[in-house]
């Protein structure tokens, strides 16, 4: 048996807006063609994440090395994790990575994925709740809802990426923005560090509510797998399970027993019974 349990990172990206042309104000649709050549794909802000009960630590763009920079470094934090974990990131965050990461050029890691888990898809799966946002939860469960972000936070982050990465000078800055540079410079840094921490809380939002609701669900990662023993709990690793529910039905094709953990006090899950009379392993 292992002598650690495995290691669980939290993680959370923020992505900049896109820049487009349009007509005039209102709901109307955008087609890719109105998207401003440089502009018209996804750069990352910054990738928040955390080590089990490690504090939040924060990758951004301006200190590692862009886009391309923070992904190769996330790259190598994430294979040191058995579980990734995040709110929505099967959606967006897992999927927005492999699309930049194909964009820039890097390696391709299709399997970093097969170990992620996320707390949207659980959240929805198996509780009714009036919204299923991060904000709503974390302010019912006492953690004290998310970071108040604007539109202008992005916008004022772009600017300034903009202006620091393409050396705009002060007269032009007028012309773009309708400010001197050192206003778009300043306003920027504040929304920076004000989206790290942002981004930051809500890992560890994602985190200690994740841990909260898990004894309602079944997570995706199987703890007797990972401990490589055939009769464990899948929930905690526990080897002291014992048999629960009715006896398996003559007629199964397949006959599989049920088991309860004394180590948690959970359902440890089902185990194939084999043709010797021992069981399979605990899924």
């Amino acid at each position: 048996m292992k002598s650690k349990g495995p290691v669980t990172l939290f993680y959370d990206i923020e992505t900049s807006a896109l820049k487009t042309w349009f007509w005039q104000p209102g709901q109307q649709y955008v087609g890719h063609k109105n998207m401003i050549h440089g502009f018209d794909m996804w750069k990352i802000i910054s990738i928040q994440y955390a080590f089990d009960n490690e504090p939040v630590k924060v990758l951004r763009y301006d200190k590692h090395g862009g886009t391309k920079g923070m992904i190769e470094k996330f790259d190598k934090i994430a294979e040191r994790a058995d579980i990734i974990i995040g709110k929505n990131n099967k959606r967006f965050d897992d999927k927005m990575i492999t699309a930049l990461r194909m964009f820039h050029g890097l390696k391709g890691r299709p399997q970093w994925t097969q170990c992620s888990d996320d707390l949207e898809q659980h959240m929805r799966k198996h509780f009714r709740l009036p919204s299923q946002s991060l904000d709503y939860i974390s302010r019912k469960l006492g953690v004290g809802g998310k970071i108040s972000m604007q539109m202008s936070d992005w916008i004022e982050i772009s600017n300034y990426r903009e202006a620091t990465e393409l050396s705009i000078d002060n007269k032009l800055s007028k012309g773009l923005y309708g400010m001197p540079l050192a206003e778009v410079k300043k306003l920027g840094k504040v929304a920076l560090e004000k989206m790290c921490t942002y981004g930051a809380k809500d890992t560890d939002d994602t985190r200690k509510i994740w841990y909260y609701l898990v004894e309602h669900f079944e997570p995706k990662f199987n703890m007797s797998t990972y401990y490589s023993n055939g009769l464990s709990c899948k929930r905690c690793g526990s080897e002291d399970v014992n048999k629960t529910g009715p006896k398996p039905s003559v007629a199964a094709t397949v006959k599989v027993q049920g088991f309860n953990c004394k180590g948690c006090g959970r359902y440890a899950g089902k185990a194939t019974i084999l043709a010797s009379g021992s069981y399979g392993r605990m899924r």
